[in-house]
C-alpha cells in the first residue's frame, strides 16, 4: 500500500524514514504550509491494543522530553481509520539508515557522543527508555545532531521487574535487548539496560555487523545473557582498543559490571575523541573513572550464595538429564533471600528452552483449594494465549488429548484455559471417594503436557509454611508417581515456622520414605565480609572504607539481606547517607546514624518507611494488604472506592519506592515484610468491618453468573469480618455463600478447605438454622459430613451423618444422607451396618421391604418385572423416557450404592436390590443407575434363574444406554458387569475381552482408577481362560501390576500379584514347580501378610485360589 493513502494527502508528501514490522516511521509534509512533521504508526491494518498503548504512552510523556535530545510529540489524531503519533520534525535520518558498513572513527565517536549525551539527559530526567537501537535515534547529517525517539515502552520508574514471558512477548526489541529485560537474569531492568542497548548500537556502528546473530527468539534471549560477543578490535584490525574496551563494558552481562552512567560512557569517550584528533591514536586507559552515580542503587547480585545456588542449578540439570523429578526446599528466615536464590534458575532455563512458573501461598487464604497452583499454571496458560494460532493449535490439541472428558476439573482451577480448549462438558460423575484419585490424574496428565523432555517445567511455589492440605496431597503425589517427568519443584519455606509436627515436615518424611529425591538448601544470614561487599559495590568505594559503616549496619540487620537493603534506604530517605556532587562520592556519618536510633526490628523499619507516605498512598496499600500478597488491578480500585487511573496515582510513590510492583493486570508487594507493616496500617479494631465491608464490595459487583469463578475471593473477606454481620438477612446470604465455596473445593477433591466453609457457614446460621432456613441448613451439614467422611474423621462422620438422618424432611434429603453413610460403612469393611443403613431408607419409602430378603422375595420381585415388561421385547426399554421423579432417583442412587455391600453380605438382598431398581426403572424411565442394574440384572437373570439369553439380552440394554442415550455416568462399570458377569456365559471370551479393554479405558478416562485396576485383573483372567500364549498373558499381568502399583490400589496388586506368580510358574520361570518362590518373591511372607489383615481377605482368597490352580497343574 502507498504509504500517502495512510493520510490522504497525495503523491510525495509522504516519506517512509523506517519500518520495522511493528510500526512505520515517516516524515510527512502537511499540505497548505508544506511544513514537515514526523509520524508513528502501527504497521499492522488492525493494530494490537499494545502497539496504540505505546503510541499514547510516548504522547504523555510529552512534557518530559525536551527538543535538545528528544524528538517531541505534537498530538495523537485518528485519520481514515488509523492511529498516528505527530511529532516535531528537527530533520536528520535514523540511524539506522546509514549503517551497514564499519564507521570512521572519528565520525564514530562524534556520533557516539552525541547519543550518550541525550541518553544522560534522558536519565536525568528520570526517564529510562528501554528501547535504544539505530531506528530510535536520529541524527542530522548537517549539524551533527542527535535525538531519542520512540519512547512507547520507557518508564518513569527508577527499577522495575520483567517477568520471565515468552520472548516473542516482550516488549522492546531482541537484538538490542539488555540481559535483564528478558526477565531471565534474576535482575530488575533500571538505566544501565539502556547502556547494554547503547552498547550493541555503538558495536554495529564501528563493526558494520550485531554482535550476535540468532534464528529464533529464544536463541536471542540466550545470546544476551550467556554468550561474550567477539571484541571489536578482534573483528576489525583498525578498531583502537580503548574503543573497544568500552563497547564491551557497556555490553557486561551483569549490570553492576557495566558503566553506571551514560555520562560516565560520555566523558570516555570524549577522551577518545580528544586523543583521535590530537593524535590519530587512542591510548588505553582506566575506564569509568568519571562514572559514580548519584543514586544509590543496591546490587541485585547475590552476595554469600554461591554454593548454595550451585547446588540447586545442579539439581536442575539432573532433571533435564534424567527427567526424574526433583525437589529442593530453600529454608530461612523472612527476608534471608530464598526467593532471590530460586530466581537464578532463570539463566539455566534457556539453553533447554524450559518452563518457569510460580506461585506464593498466602498466609490468610490457606482455605482457597489450590490457589498457588492455579496461580502458577495461570501464567504459563497466558504464556499460550499470547502465541501464534498455529502454536496455540499445538498446545490446544496437546491438552484436549490429555484432559479427555474432564477438561472441566482443569477449567475451574484455571478459567482462562477455557480461551485455549474451549467450553467442556460437565465432568463424568464418580462415587465421591473415587474424587481424588481421578482430579490427581487429571491433574497430572494437565502438567504432563508443560513437562516434557523438549521444554522442561521448574516449578516454584514460595512461602510453603502456609500450604494447603490439598495442595500439600497432591504435591507429594506428583513426587512419587511414576509418570511425572521432566518436572524441577522448587519450594521455599520460613524454617522457624515449620516444626517436626508440620504438615509440611511429615510429607518430607513420608517422600523420603519412598525413595524420591528431596535436597535442602538452608540460607544462613550474611556475614559481615558479605555485607561489606555489598555496601562496597552499592556506594562505589573500597571496602576499608565502609567497614565501620558495614559494621553498625551488621549490628543491626544481624546479616538479614532484606532488612540490610531496606536500612540503607532508610539511611537514604533520611539523608544520612548522602551523593557529594564536589566529590563524586557517597557520604555518611556513622556517630550521627547510632544517634538517630533506629530500630533493630524491621517491622517497626517497614512502619516508619509506609507512615511517611501520603493519606492516600497508605490507605491503598491497606487494602492492597487485605486482599493479599497481590491483587486484579480492577479489584483494587473497586475497593479502594476510586477510579484505576487515581488509583494508579495513589499507588505511584510505593511502585517508585520499590514496595510494590505493578504489572499489567495487578499490584503485588515486594515482600511479605512489606504486605505486614501495609496491614498493620489498619488498626487491629478497623479490621475485622475492613474485610467485610471489602467481601460486600466483591459480592455485590461479581455477576451471578462469575461469582462461583470468584467465590473463594469473597467468602475469605467474610470469613475474617464474620463477626461484625448483625443481621439474620446477611448471615444467611453469607451462609449460602460459603455453601457454594464450600462445594466448589470439595469438587477440586481440597476437603479439608470445603470443611472449612461448610463449617463456617453453619456458623453463621447457629442453632435455630433448622427452623429458620431447613434448606440451607441441611445442605451446610451434609457438606461438612461429607468432608468429615472424605478427610478420614470416620467417627466423626459416623455420629454426625446419623444425627442428620433424624433431621431429614424429605425423601431426597433423606437418600443423599443413606447414601453416604452406605459408602462410608462400606469404606470401614462394615458391610453389615451398610446393609442396615439401606435398610433403614427403603423401609421409609417402601413399609414393605423385607427384613431379611429370602427366595421368595427375589421371585416375587422378578415376577413383577416380567410383568411390566408384558409381551414387549426387551430391547425396546432403551427408548424408555428419562427418570425425572426426584424422589424415584433419589431411590435409585440409594439402590446403587447399597449393590457393593449387598453382594458381600447377602445375595438374595443383592438380588432384590437389582431388581428393584430394574422394577423402578420400567415404571418411571431410564436413568444413569438403570445401565448398571441391566447389567447386573443379566448377570442374576444367567447366574440364579438359569435364563442366559434374556440375562445377555438386558446387559446388553444396559450398553446400549450407555452407548446410545449417553447415561454413562456409571459406563467403566456397565462395561465391566457385562464382560464378567453375563457376556461369558453366551459369547466367546474374547469377545468380552472386548469390553473389558473398554472398561479400562473408560474408568481410566473418567478418573474411576479402581474399577480399572479391576479391569486389569478380569483382563489377565480372561487372557489365561482363552488359553493365550503365556508369555503374552506375563506381560499383560506385570502391565496391570504396574498400573495397579501407581495408582497405588494396594488390593489390585496383590490380586494380579498372585495371577503373575501362577503364570510365572506355569512357564517353568521358578525353581520349583510346586512353590511360587524365585529371586523376587517370598511366598511364606506374602501369604501371612495377607492372612494377617482381615481388610485384604479377597486378596487372601484370590491368592489361594492362584495356589490351588498351580497345585493342581503340578499334580
Amino acid at each position: 500500500m502507498n504509504p500517502s493513502s495512510w493520510f490522504g494527502a497525495g503523491d510525495g508528501s509522504v516519506q517512509v524514514l523506517c519500518e520495522d514490522g511493528e510500526r512505520v516511521f515517516c516524515r510527512r509534509w502537511r499540505q497548505g504550509d508544506r511544513n514537515a512533521v514526523l509520524a508513528v504508526l502501527p504497521a499492522a491494518e488492525h493494530p494490537t491494543p499494545g502497539s496504540l498503548n505505546r503510541l499514547t504512552h510516548e504522547y504523555g510523556l510529552k512534557d518530559d522530553l525536551d527538543r535538545s535530545w528528544a524528538v517531541r510529540p505534537l498530538e495523537l489524531v485518528r485519520e481514515r481509520g488509523r492511529t498516528m503519533l505527530l511529532l516535531e520534525d528537527p530533520g536528520g535520518d535514523p540511524l539506522d539508515r546509514i549503517l551497514g558498513a564499519p564507521m570512521e572513527v572519528g565520525r564514530f565517536l562524534r556520533l557516539a557522543i552525541g547519543i550518550a549525551a541525550a541518553l544522560r539527559s534522558v536519565h536525568q530526567r528520570g526517564l529510562i527508555h528501554k528501547e535504544i537501537k539505530p531506528s530510535n535515534i536520529l541524527v542530522n547529517g548537517a549539524s551533527g545532531e542527535v535525538r531519542l525517539t520512540g519512547f512507547g515502552i520507557a518508564s518513569r520508574l527508577p527499577r522495575e521487574r520483567q517477568s520471565p514471558e515468552p520472548p516473542e512477548v516482550i516488549a522492546g526489541t531482541l537484538a538490542y535487548m539488555a540481559p535483564e529485560q528478558t526477565g531471565r537474569m534474576n535482575r530488575s531492568i533500571d538505566s544501565r539496560g539502556d547502556l547494554y542497548s547503547l552498547g550493541v548500537t555503538l558495536y554495529q556502528m564501528l563493526t558494520g555487523s550485531l554482535p550476535f546473530t540468532a534464528s529464533d527468539p529464544m536463541e536471542w534471549v540466550h545470546c544476551h545473557i550467556a554468550r561474550m560477543p567477539v571484541p571489536p578490535v578482534e573483528r576489525l584490525k583498525d578498531v583502537q582498543a580503548p574503543i573497544s574496551a568500552i563497547i564491551m563494558k557497556l555490553l557486561a552481562k551483569i549490570a553492576e559490571e557495566r558503566y553506571q552512567t551514560a555520562a560516565g560512557v560520555e566523558s570516555d569517550l570524549r577522551h577518545c575523541l580528544a586523543e583521535w584528533e590530537a593524535r590519530r591514536r587512542i591510548d588505553e586507559f582506566p575506564l569509568g573513572e568519571h562514572d559514580t552515580p548519584d543514586r544509590l542503587l543496591i546490587p541485585e547480585k547475590l552476595y554469600g550464595r554461591a554454593g548454595e545456588i550451585d547446588t540447586l542449578l545442579a539439581s536442575f540439570d539432573r532433571v533435564v538429564e534424567s527427567g526424574r523429578p526433583e525437589l529442593v526446599l530453600v529454608s530461612g528466615y523472612s527476608g534471608i533471600g530464598k526467593s532471590s536464590v530460586v530466581n537464578e534458575l532463570h539463566k539455566v532455563l534457556v539453553p533447554p528452552r524450559g518452563l518457569f512458573a510460580s506461585g506464593k501461598f498466602d498466609q490468610y487464604k490457606r482455605n482457597i483449594p489450590y490457589a498457588t497452583l492455579a496461580q502458577a499454571f495461570q501464567s504459563l496458560v497466558r504464556e499460550i494465549l499470547g502465541k501464534s494460532d498455529a502454536e496455540m493449535g499445538q498446545w490446544r490439541s496437546a491438552l484436549l488429548d490429555a484432559l479427555g472428558p474432564n477438561g472441566q476439573l482443569m477449567v475451574n482451577l484455571i478459567p482462562e484455559l477455557a480461551l485455549i480448549i474451549g467450553e467442556q462438558p460437565p465432568v463424568p460423575e464418580l462415587p465421591q471417594q473415587e474424587w481424588q484419585s481421578r482430579f490427581q490424574l487429571v491433574f497430572r496428565r494437565f502438567l504432563g503436557v508443560f513437562a516434557r523432555p523438549e521444554h522442561p517445567l521448574a516449578l516454584f511455589l514460595d512461602d510453603l509454611q502456609w500450604l494447603d492440605s490439598a495442595t500439600l496431597d497432591l504435591i507429594e503425589h506428583l513426587l512419587l508417581h511414576p509418570d511425572v517427568r521432566h518436572l524441577f519443584l522448587v519450594g521455599a519455606y520460613r524454617d522457624n515456622e515449620v516444626g517436626p509436627s508440620h504438615p509440611l515436615a511429615r510429607m518430607l518424611a513420608r517422600i523420603r520414605g519412598a525413595g524420591g529425591e528431596v535436597r535442602e538448601i538452608v540460607l544462613s544470614p550474611l556475614l559481615r565480609d558479605d555485607v561489606e561487599r555489598l555496601l562496597a559495590d552499592a556506594l562505589h568505594t573500597d571496602p576499608a572504607r565502609v567497614r565501620p559503616l558495614a559494621a553498625l549496619v551488621f549490628e543491626k540487620s544481624e546479616g538479614n539481606p532484606f532488612f540490610t537493603i531496606q536500612f540503607l534506604l532508610a539511611l537514604k530517605e533520611e539523608a544520612l547517607l548522602a551523593f557529594d556532587p564536589g566529590t563524586a562520592a557517597w557520604t555518611w556519618d556513622v556517630q550521627r546514624i547510632r544517634a538517630k536510633g533506629f530500630t533493630d526490628n524491621v517491622a517497626d523499619l517497614m512502619a516508619a518507611k509506609l507512615s511517611r507516605l501520603a493519606p492516600s498512598t497508605q490507605k491503598a496499600l491497606g487494602h492492597l494488604a487485605c486482599l493479599g500478597n497481590a491483587a486484579e488491578t480492577v479489584t483494587l480500585a473497586l475497593v479502594d472506592g476510586e477510579s484505576e487511573q487515581s488509583m494508579h496515582a495513589a499507588l505511584w510513590d510505593a511502585v517508585s519506592a520499590g514496595l510494590v510492583i505493578r504489572s499489567d493486570r495487578t499490584y503485588a508487594f515486594l515482600h511479605d515484610r512489606i504486605r505486614e507493616a501495609a496491614y498493620a496500617l489498619i488498626g487491629e479494631a478497623e479490621r475485622a468491618m475492613a474485610h467485610l465491608r471489602i467481601g460486600r464490595l466483591l459480592a455485590a459487583n461479581t455477576a451471578p453468573e462469575a461469582l462461583e469463578e470468584k467465590i473463594f475471593e469473597a467468602v475469605n473477606q467474610f470469613d475474617r469480618g464474620a463477626a461484625m454481620i448483625v443481621t439474620q438477612e446477611e448471615r444467611e446470604q453469607v451462609a449460602r455463600l460459603s455453601l457454594v465455596a464450600g462445594k466448589r473445593a470439595k469438587a477440586a477433591t481440597a476437603y479439608a478447605s470445603a470443611l472449612q466453609y461448610f463449617m463456617a457457614g453453619r456458623a453463621l446460621l447457629a442453632e435455630n438454622g433448622w427452623e429458620e432456613c431447613y434448606r440451607l441448613t441441611f445442605e451446610l451439614e451434609l457438606g461438612w459430613a461429607e468432608c468429615e467422611y472424605l478427610t478420614g474423621e470416620l467417627a466423626l462422620a459416623g455420629e454426625h451423618l446419623s444425627a442428620l438422618s433424624a433431621r431429614a424432611q424429605t425423601i431426597v434429603d433423606s437418600a443423599a444422607t443413606t447414601c453416604v453413610r452406605i459408602n462410608l460403612y462400606t469404606t470401614l469393611d462394615l458391610s453389615e451396618s451398610a446393609v442396615a443403613v439401606g435398610h433403614d431408607y427403603l423401609r421409609r419409602v417402601d413399609s414393605e421391604w423385607p427384613l431379611q430378603p429370602a427366595a421368595d422375595h427375589v421371585r416375587q420381585e422378578y415376577d413383577r418385572l416380567w410383568q411390566l415388561l408384558g409381551s414387549g421385547p426387551i430391547e425396546t426399554l432403551v427408548d424408555l423416557p428419562l427418570m425425572t421423579d426426584p424422589d424415584r432417583r433419589a431411590t435409585m442412587d440409594v439402590l446403587t450404592v447399597l449393590t457393593s455391600p449387598a453382594l458381600f453380605t447377602d445375595l438374595n438382598l443383592f438380588r432384590l436390590v437389582v431388581g428393584r431398581m430394574a422394577t423402578l426403572s420400567l415404571e418411571h424411565g431410564n436413568s444413569d443407575g438403570s445401565c448398571l442394574a441391566y447389567a447386573w440384572l443379566g448377570g442374576v437373570l444367567g447366574t440364579y434363574f438359569g435364563d442366559y439369553q434374556a440375562g445377555f439380552r438386558f446387559g446388553k440394554l444396559g450398553l446400549d444406554l450407555v452407548e446410545k442415550h449417553r447415561l454413562d455416568r456409571f459406563s467403566a462399570r456397565v462395561y465391566l458387569v457385562f464382560a464378567v458377569h453375563v457376556a461369558h456365559w453366551t459369547q466367546q471370551l474374547k469377545i468380552c475381552r472386548a469390553f473389558l479393554r473398554r472398561a479400562f479405558q473408560a474408568a481410566q478416562d473418567a478418573g474411576d482408577l479402581s474399577y480399572a485396576a479391576y479391569a486389569c485383573i478380569d483382563l489377565i483372567t480372561n487372557r489365561f481362560a482363552t488359553g493365550d500364549p503365556l508369555g503374552e498373558v506375563e506381560r499383560e499381568a506385570e502391565d496391570g501390576l504396574e498400573f495397579a502399583r501407581k495408582v497405588r490400589f494396594g488390593l489390585a496388586g496383590d490380586c494380579i500379584t498372585g495371577q503373575l506368580r501362577l503364570i510365572r510358574t506355569l512357564r517353568g520361570l521358578t525353581p520349583d514347580f510346586n512353590c511360587f518362590n524365585d529371586a523376587d518373591f517370598d511366598e511364606d511372607s506374602f501369604s501371612r501378610r495377607l492372612e494377617s489383615n482381615p481388610q485384604l481377605a479377597i486378596g487372601a482368597c484370590w491368592y489361594w485360589i492362584r495356589k490351588l490352580q498351580g497345585c493342581v497343574y503340578a499334580g
